[in-house]
C-alpha cells in the first residue's frame, strides 16, 4: 500500500463492475497459479494462512491462496461507489469495532467510480475485495485498475489478457475484531488502502450514503458466471444520501441499515402480524423470522446490531424472534416497537429457542 495522490483516470460505471467481477474470477481460475508462484519464487511476499505457508512448493501455495480468492469473490456481493458516496465517504468519522459486524455483507466487491487513491507510478487502485479469514477474522485484498494502466501507457497491453481489467495488488489479514491502526495514520504506507475500505463500510453502515435501484447482470454476464458454476448477483449502486433521504426513518431503511447486508428478502412471514408490526418483520439466515424491536432495558445510548454485542451509537434496535415478540408483549412508541425482553451483554439477547421460526428451504 502506498500514499494516496489524486487521480485523473477515467471514471468506472456501474455497467462495468460485473466484466471487473468476473473477470478476477478468470484470473484467479486460470493464470493467478502460475503468475503469484513465480513472484514468490523471486521473493515477493505473500500474506497466507499457516496452513498455507507450510505447503512444501510456491506452485501449491499460490494455487492455495488462489483458490481461497476464488472462494470469497464467487460468493461476494458487488458495490458501486458513485463520485457522490466516494466523496460522502470520505467524511466518515472511523471507530474501532469489529470488522466483521462493520461490512456491509460477509464477502464483497467494492468498485469506485473514481479511484480513491494511487500507488507508485501513478496506478490507480480502483477495488477492494474481502470476505471471512480462515481463523474467522477478514481478509482484504485491493485491486489497481489495470485497464486505465494500459490506456495510459504505464503497462503492456498483453497484461490486459493475462490479469484482466483489474489487477492484484496486494492483501491484507486481520484476526477476529482486529482494527488496523493504520487506517488512523495518516503518515502509513497502509493509511489511504484501509481508509479508503473502512471509509465506505461506515458510510454505508450510517447511511450516509445510500442505495439506489440496483444494477442487473445482463443475459452475457448471466451466462459468463453459469460457466464458472456461479450465480452472478446484481450490483448494489451507492451515491450519497439526500437530506431528505438521511431523514427517512421508515421501517425498510431502519432494517436495511440495521442489519447492514444480513436481511435475507423475500420472505413473508407464514402467520399472522398485527398490523403495527408487519412493517418491523426481517428474516436473517441465523435468526430466522424476526422483528426489529427497541428493548427497554437497555443502558441509555447503546445500540444493538444484528445480535451482536452493544456498541455505543444511538439507537436500540434489535431483531427479536416474532414468537418471543408476541409472548413478551410489545407497544408502539414514538412510531416503533417496543418489548421487555431482556438483553445480555454475553448471552446477547435472552429467548426461548422453541420461539425460533426458520423457513425449511
Amino acid at each position: 500500500m502506498s500514499s494516496s495522490t489524486g487521480s485523473s483516470f477515467e471514471p468506472t460505471s456501474v455497467e462495468q463492475v460485473h466484466d471487473m467481477w468476473l473477470g478476477i474470477l478468470e484470473f484467479l481460475g486460470t493464470n493467478a497459479t502460475n503468475s503469484w508462484s513465480f513472484m514468490m519464487d523471486r521473493g515477493i511476499g505473500f500474506v497466507m494462512p499457516p496452513q498455507v505457508r507450510s505447503l512444501p512448493t510456491s506452485h501449491a501455495r499460490a494455487s492455495a491462496l488462489a483458490q481461497a480468492e476464488f472462494a470469497r469473490l464467487a460468493g461476494a456481493q458487488l458495490f458501486h461507489l458513485d463520485a457522490s458516496a466516494g466523496r460522502a465517504a470520505d467524511q466518515a468519522t472511523l471507530r474501532a469495532q469489529n470488522l466483521v459486524e462493520l461490512a456491509p455483507s460477509p464477502s464483497g466487491l467494492i468498485v469506485w467510480e473514481e479511484a480513491p487513491y494511487t500507488v507508485a507510478g501513478g496506478i490507480p487502485i480502483r477495488a477492494v475485495s474481502w470476505g471471512i479469514a480462515y481463523d474467522g477474522g477478514t481478509w482484504m485484498s485491493w485491486w489497481s485498475d489495470n485497464a486505465a494502466t494500459v490506456r495510459a501507457g504505464l503497462s503492456a497491453p498483453e497484461s490486459l489478457g493475462l490479469f484482466g481489467r483489474l489487477m492484484f495488488h496486494e492483501e491484507a489479514h486481520l484476526p477476529p475484531k482486529g482494527w488496523p491502526a493504520q487506517a488512523e495514520t495518516p503518515g502509513d504506507r497502509s493509511y489511504p488502502a484501509y481508509r479508503s475500505l473502512l471509509s465506505a463500510w461506515t458510510a454505508i453502515d450510517s447511511g450516509t450514503i445510500e442505495e439506489a435501484e440496483a444494477s442487473e447482470a445482463i443475459p452475457a454476464v448471466r451466462k459468463s458466471g453459469k460457466r464458472l458454476g456461479i450465480t452472478v448477483p446484481a450490483v448494489r449502486r451507492l451515491r450519497a444520501a439526500t437530506a431528505a433521504s438521511a431523514a427517512v426513518t421508515t421501517p425498510d431503511v431502519i432494517i436495511r441499515r440495521v442489519l447492514a447486508g444480513t436481511q435475507i428478502t423475500g420472505r413473508p412471514y407464514p402467520g399472522t402480524l398485527p398490523d403495527e408490526l408487519a412493517p418491523w418483520h426481517c428474516y436473517t439466515a441465523d435468526g430466522g423470522h424476526s422483528l426489529l424491536v427497541m428493548l427497554d432495558p437497555m443502558n441509555r445510548g447503546e445500540r444493538v446490531t444484528a445480535g451482536h454485542e452493544a456498541t455505543t451509537l444511538s439507537g436500540v434496535f434489535v431483531p427479536a424472534p416474532v414468537k418471543a415478540v408476541l409472548r413478551a408483549g410489545w407497544r408502539i412508541q414514538d412510531g416503533y416497537v417496543h418489548t421487555p425482553l431482556r438483553y445480555d451483554s454475553t448471552l446477547g439477547l435472552l429467548t426461548n429457542p422453541e420461539d425460533d421460526e426458520f423457513d425449511l428451504i
